[in-house]
């Protein structure tokens, strides 16, 4: 296996493909399912190396690390807006009704006709309905709530629960790419990191086997401590990575 990188929406990101000529001469190969999976706020220094998290870092070590990769800003909703847009467009807060403009990840892959699909652990029917505290799914962590133009307010074929996928990835049928996102209790925003890794380890071979030898999944952090200031514009959510692991 050889590391190569890609731009995605303005994010840099680290891929792990499987040998073959294109990678062997030093071109970027062809990809084929592409799956990210977004957890929460911890800075660098307390996943990579922590012994809370042995999974991820077994994935950091055998797969790709990227060490130069930071958050917008602090909270979350912004740094998901430029995960899926290139900027945060004006959006500084968790806001509860705001909008974006312009092109967006979701209108791109449509676009070139690309399918996919976003599925958010917990999600009640009607996706945009307001976060309440306690609940343990949060709108925050969904941007294509922000972005699509559609009025996408109930689960409809591109934003699904953990049920359906769990029978995508048991009968290898996840699209083109995928947008996946355990809920509170599971990317490690509320429950300590080791019940982070712990539900990481028993998902992410499944995501992997799905994803075929082709494939590729990136994990990462939307944002670090406020305190850290390593992030864009030395503004507090510090430094961010991504972790890439596939067959």
């Amino acid at each position: 296996m050889k590391l190569v990188s890609l731009l995605l929406v303005g994010v840099v990101v680290a891929t792990i493909a499987s040998q073959s000529p294109d990678t062997q001469a030093g071109r970027t190969p062809k990809l084929g399912r592409v799956a990210v999976m977004v957890l929460e706020n911890r800075s660098y220094e307390q996943i990579i190396g922590n012994p809370s998290a042995p999974y991820i870092n077994s994935l950091a070590r055998t797969g790709a690390l990227a060490t130069r990769y930071y958050a917008i800003t602090h909270p979350s909703l912004p740094n998901y807006i430029a995960l899926t847009t290139g900027g945060h467009a004006g959006v500084n807060t968790d806001c509860a009704t705001c909008q974006t403009e312009g092109r967006s990840l979701d209108n791109q892959l449509d676009g070139a006709r690309i399918p996919w699909r976003a599925y958010f652990e917990s999600v009640p029917p009607r996706v945009s309905a307001p976060y309440v505290n306690g609940q343990a799914y949060n709108r925050h962590y969904n941007p294509f709530v922000y972005t699509e133009s559609l009025a996408n307010t109930d689960l409809q074929s591109d934003t699904r629960d953990f049920a359906t996928l769990s029978r995508d990835l048991a009968t290898n049928s996840l699209h083109r790419f995928s947008w996946i996102a355990p809920n509170i209790w599971h990317d490690g925003h509320t429950a300590k990191l080791a019940a982070a890794d712990r539900f990481a380890s028993r998902l992410v071979p499944r995501i992997v086997q799905a994803l075929g030898p082709r494939g590729v999944l990136f994990i990462l952090w939307d944002e670090g401590q406020k305190t850290d200031l390593r992030g864009a514009h030395g503004q507090g959510g510090g430094e961010q990575r991504v972790q890439a692991a596939n067959e």
